[in-house]
């Protein structure tokens, strides 16, 4: 006796029959829908619209302040979600960014080395005082 517990209860579609459309993932473009994605398009023309003068400009743009060769002399964090501090060297403390688990978990770990190993590094910190990027050397 089988135990068929658990076992998928539809067969792959084979080469003579058609496929199923209603299986999710089966679909495939028609001869005609292939043909639309093949065309070439028409290249456009030059830019119409001049960019904006610089006069135009706000003054409260924002740009990134890059930060060369610093050090970073201590960490602080506290047991709440992405909320970690680095001290620069000279500078003050800055909050590191707290957008993404990845990227908080990435400029926490180089701010740890950088300040283990005593290493310069290259920081990029936005309008928001937050540091967005570090580069370990």
């Amino acid at each position: 006796m089988s135990n068929n517990k658990g076992a998928p209860i539809l067969q792959p579609p084979t080469t003579e029959s058609s496929i199923d459309i209603t299986v999710p993932g089966a679909s495939a473009p028609s001869d005609e829908q292939s043909g639309m994605l093949t065309v070439e398009s028409a290249p456009l023309g030059s830019p119409t619209l001049a960019p904006p003068a610089a006069a135009a400009l706000s003054a409260e743009a924002v740009t990134g302040t890059w930060q060369n060769n610093v050090k970073i002399d201590a960490l602080w964090c506290i047991d709440e979600t992405r909320n970690a501090w680095m001290r620069v060297a000279g500078v003050g403390w800055k909050r590191i960014y707290n957008g993404r688990d990845g990227a908080f978990t990435a400029l926490v770990t180089l701010a740890a080395q950088a300040r283990q190993t005593g290493h310069a590094v290259n920081i990029r910190e936005e309008a928001d005082g937050m540091i967005y990027e570090i580069y370990l050397w």
